[in-house]
């Protein structure tokens, strides 16, 4: 591309985005998900027989640190809404080495977590069959590692039920337990034998079921309208997780005295429950701990390969890491790295349960004391760039409480976690010292090098997009995406943009698994565009050749017709121009037409070459009286001449078999006449007039198409109902017809 003189125009250069394809709902679905885990199925008993009925409360004085942490996330967050999360805003605070340390520690809290998970996993899988729960961890473990290798759409998309399923195997659990609450096992609330130690202790371990919050601050970069969306949906799924896991271990507490010797069980949940509600309550906590402990897993798996392409991205991760395989286009070689460390730490610790449990807490809660950090360290560097939508409440009380309650948290922390912590946090360090020093350009906020890395490109990209914004309308959106169409496709449209005086916005969809992070499918698709000319360049030089203002961007997403719709959303075009590939009914375009707003064009391509003769069918509607507009703007453009054309539903001049059969059709021919001509006076369109009886109107459309270059036809009115994509009389002229065929449906 070297030499193109419309490489760094700002209206002209293509540039891959993150779709926003996230909702709230969604958004809110990965932090409950991972959240609702192993914790609140395995931990009750064991953390009730150490801390007695105050265990309750140390649940509680976990969520209230998360609830402090999360809204400092969320100010970072919305101040940089960019894929990374944690890591993120710590090496745009703190500079490389600290964001290195932070990065490893963030990926090695998920995989012991997920060892956590999977453990939990195998007791709840071994209380019904006899086989070795460390076995059962494994293999799963390495299922979930598969799954996620080969890019299944299913390990992601089934998130949402499983939450919902969660909660409301919890809930009833809840409603049937809360009314066999015995007050006497609930006092005295810390007892003597325990004292303020034995509440203090089981914080550390606890705190492991409220690592799920940041992994929605880790796909910002993918949530819609992020400046309402994200702060809800971090501090509200920590404030959700939080009301159910008090809710739950008030009932366990309640219905069993703390210093029963059944309490002290990985498997108490079940064993309460079936003493409630017999085998039906034992099946439903086993398949709730089942689930939740699987789906954790596998978020584990997924977030710790975002986090390495992040980390590659501000080359703090070698290549290597980050290669995408190419057949399920995953990055296959961190997921595996992923699972062969959790089954590492299976096979090595698998008999030191809360061991697991506190190291991931630990590596979470030092970066959640950094989170803290940042907040502080950001608003008080007031950089230009940093313009957080959220701001912290209470500021600084927030973050400053924030920070103390995780560094009260760790202090509480048994000896053997707090030093393989500090190994790991060691490692890290001269990781970055041997390794990456040299090789990294990134520095913190307190240093003026930020500007020049940071700000600047930032600065230049937000003015690029108000310039465009300011020259935004009209707009006609052409989604690119076959080379067999480009030419025909950019034919209408640059005749349209020239005829509306409007701006041609170009966009192809690069579109990636969902196990594969958005950010490595714009890596892979900036990487092509280095090797050779794509389809986006070559449209965008042509369109600009033909001095049309012109904007192309290639958009990184899972859900071809969720991104075309996202850019509808933000470009508000007026015209969408669609081409056919055999039939768009059924293919991810089908859904744009459905859903979007806009005036939108279907080109069904049959040679469209030089157009002289241009035919429109006319009817009633606005579909058909958006059709012809559109004919004239291209027939002023080309130099065609326009026909315009009605059909009325009868046996037609060769079916008539009497004088009077024949003049009631010249009646009617004359009448059809007359509403074609009023139309065309309406509209200021001047147009030869046909006029043609017929019991099948498609076909009557195509045999008057001979010698016309182009048909433009309206939607037809019945399309709802036939659900299909125009109708199923534009359908069938469509494919029968010999010409090209543009169809058209108005937004309105």
């Amino acid at each position: 591309m070297n030499g193109d003189p419309h490489r760094d125009a700002p209206n002209t250069a293509p540039g891959a985005k993150l779709a926003r394809e996230l909702g709230l709902g969604a958004a809110m679905s990965i932090g409950i998900g991972t959240m609702i885990c192993a914790g609140i199925f395995v931990l009750p008993g064991i953390t009730a027989a150490k801390a007695g009925p105050a265990v309750v409360l140390s649940f509680a004085l976990c969520g209230f640190v998360a609830v402090l942490v999360a809204l400092c996330m969320s100010e970072l967050a919305t101040g940089m809404p960019l894929a990374g999360g944690g890591y993120l805003f710590i090496v745009r605070a703190f500079g490389p080495m600290l964001g290195t340390v932070m990065g490893w520690c963030l990926c090695l809290s998920l995989i012991f977590a997920s060892a956590f998970y999977m453990i939990g996993f195998g007791y709840y899988i071994a209380d019904v069959l006899p086989v070795s729960r460390v076995w059962l961890a494994l293999v799963m473990t390495a299922l979930l590692t598969g799954l996620n290798f080969v890019g299944a759409k299913e390990a992601g998309g089934a998130q949402n039920v499983i939450v919902a399923g969660l909660l409301i195997a919890l809930l009833v659990f809840f409603l049937r337990a809360v009314v066999a609450v015995d007050p006497a096992n609930l006092t005295p609330l810390v007892p003597p034998d325990i004292g303020l130690s034995g509440f203090l202790s089981v914080m550390p371990v606890l705190f492991v079921t409220f690592l799920g919050f940041a992994e929605i601050a880790a796909v910002s970069e993918e949530i819609k309208n992020p400046d309402r969306n994200l702060p809800i949906a971090v501090v509200g799924s920590v404030v959700i997780v939080t009301v159910v896991y008090c809710a739950v271990e008030f009932c366990v507490v309640g219905m069993l005295p703390y210093d029963d010797g059944r309490m002290a069980s990985e498997t108490v949940l079940m064993e309460l429950a079936r003493m409630l509600m017999g085998q039906a309550g034992y099946t439903l906590i086993l398949l709730g701990g089942i689930l939740a402990t699987v789906s954790s897993a596998n978020a584990s798996i997924m977030a710790a390969s975002r986090i390495s392409f992040a980390m590659g991205r501000d080359r703090l991760m070698p290549d290597w890491f980050n290669e995408i395989h190419g057949r399920f286009r995953t990055p296959y070689r961190s997921i595996l790295a992923t699972g062969a460390v959790t089954m590492l730490l299976l096979v090595l610790l698998s008999s030191h349960l809360e061991l697991l449990a506190e190291i991931g807490a630990f590596l979470s809660l030092l970066l959640y004391a950094f989170i803290c950090l940042s907040c502080m360290v950001m608003r008080h560097t007031e950089l230009e760039w940093y313009k957080p939508s959220f701001k912290t409440p209470l500021y600084p009380a927030v973050p400053i409480v924030g920070l103390l309650g995780c560094i009260l948290v760790m202090s509480l922390t048994s000896r053997p976690t707090v030093l393989i912590s500090l190994a790991i946090v060691l490692g890290a360090v001269i990781w970055y010292v041997l390794l990456l020093r040299k090789h990294t350009e990134l520095v913190g906020a307190s240093n003026i090098l930020l500007e020049e890395k940071v700000v600047k490109p930032l600065v230049a990209r937000a003015e690029e997009y108000a310039a465009a914004r300011r020259e935004a309308f009209p707009v006609i959106l052409l989604p690119l995406s076959n080379p067999e169409l480009e030419g025909s496709l950019l034919k209408v449209g640059t005749a349209l943009a020239k005829a509306r005086k409007a701006r041609l916005h170009l966009a192809h969809v690069v579109s990636v698994p969902v196990q594969t992070p958005l950010e490595a499918g714009r890596i892979e698709f900036e990487q092509t565009r280095k090797e050779q000319e794509t389809l986006l360049d070559r449209a965008t030089r042509h369109v600009a050749d033909q001095g049309i203002r012109v904007r192309a961007n290639a958009l990184v997403a899972h859900d071809v017709a969720s991104a075309l719709l996202n850019v509808a959303d933000l470009e508000k075009p007026d015209l969408i121009l669609l081409g056919w590939r055999r039939q768009v009914h059924g293919t991810n375009l089908t859904g744009v037409v459905k859903a979007a707003n806009s005036n939108v064009l279907v080109l069904k391509d049959n040679g469209l070459n030089e157009v002289r003769r241009i035919l429109v069918p006319i009817g009633s509607g606005l579909h058909w009286q958006l059709a012809l507009p559109v004919a004239q703007q291209l027939a002023e453009q080309w130099n065609a001449t326009i026909t315009a054309m009605t059909v009325q539903k009868g046996r037609g001049f060769s079916a008539a078999t009497s004088d009077s059969d024949r003049a009631s059709l010249r009646l009617f021919q004359g009448l059809a006449e007359d509403f074609v001509r009023s139309t065309l006076d309406e509209a200021g369109v001047t147009a030869d007039i046909v006029a043609a009886t017929s019991t099948d109107i498609a076909q009557a459309i195509i045999d008057t198409a001979d010698g016309h270059d182009l048909i433009v036809i309206g939607s037809s009115e019945e399309w709802v109902v036939r659900q299909w994509l125009f109708g199923s009389l534009p359908d069938r002229v469509a494919t029968r017809a010999s010409a090209s065929v543009l169809m058209v449906r108005s937004g309105e």
